[in-house]
């Protein structure tokens, strides 16, 4: 009878100690997010969908110290390419930014492994079938 209470009493410890390292796993896992785990910094580039051209020739270039560099050329129209230079801050999860443009208004892109996806002004992931354009690939020479 001794035996059998102390094979319960060291499951129940053995039980206890197994829940504490995962919740500490999961810390360290919660922890890792795109701003800290990933190589974010470069250009990224792509053709993003137009409503009235055939497309917008984008390239955003992403520093390490928070600032970026935003070229958009906008595919069959006789205009300069839109140059936007600022800085942009992460959220709290660490992994989307905002972009504050020139004109007072903000772009979030969500950044993933070599790209990033461009949300929609209520800071979702778009979708359809115009999904992939709105997406920037990281460039290699990165």
């Amino acid at each position: 009878m001794v035996k059998k209470k102390c094979f319960v009493a060291a499951m129940f410890v053995f039980a206890l100690a197994g829940c504490d390292q995962a919740k500490d796993g999961a810390s360290d896992t919660a922890s890792h997010n795109a701003q800290n785990s990933l190589d974010w910094m470069g250009e990224y580039t792509g053709i993003q969908p137009c409503g009235d051209c055939s497309g917008i020739e984008t390239s955003l270039t992403l520093n390490k110290n928070g600032t970026f560099i935003l070229n958009e050329t906008y595919q069959g129209k006789e205009t300069k390419p839109f140059v936007n230079e600022g800085k942009f801050k992460w959220n709290d999860r660490g992994d989307t930014i905002t972009l504050n443009l020139t004109s007072k208004k903000s772009v979030k892109y969500f950044v993933g492994e070599h790209r990033i996806f461009r949300l929609d002004q209520k800071g979702q992931r778009i979708t359809g079938d115009l999904a992939d354009a709105y997406t920037l690939k990281q460039n290699d020479d990165n």
